[in-house]
């Protein structure tokens, strides 16, 4: 399908993991994110306010064509100890 044909070897080996850590299939996991992305995908295109709140993480808002991920302050403290990722959702 259109997401997973898109995965990157990194994305690939992600959902790999979740998939063992939630005891869930491979499959599963790939066709909720599908299913998520596509949600977006109406919402952003039909202008919709709206936000995905990731427990533990960050929230991501969106506000007409407005996007933006607010990550909670104890996963980036958590995750700095990995230079690399904590890179990553500085720049985000």
């Amino acid at each position: 399908g259109g997401f997973s044909a898109g995965l990157s070897k990194t994305d690939e080996l992600v959902c790999a993991e979740v998939a063992l850590r939630l005891h869930k299939s491979k499959a599963t996991i790939v066709m909720c994110i599908e299913a998520t992305v596509k949600i977006c995908e109406w919402a952003l295109s039909s202008g919709q306010n709206f936000d995905f709140v990731f427990k533990d993480i960050g929230i991501l808002m969106c506000r007409g064509n407005q996007v933006a991920m607010r990550f909670f302050e104890d996963l980036v403290q958590e995750v700095a100890q990995s230079e690399h990722l904590a890179e990553g959702l500085l720049q985000v």
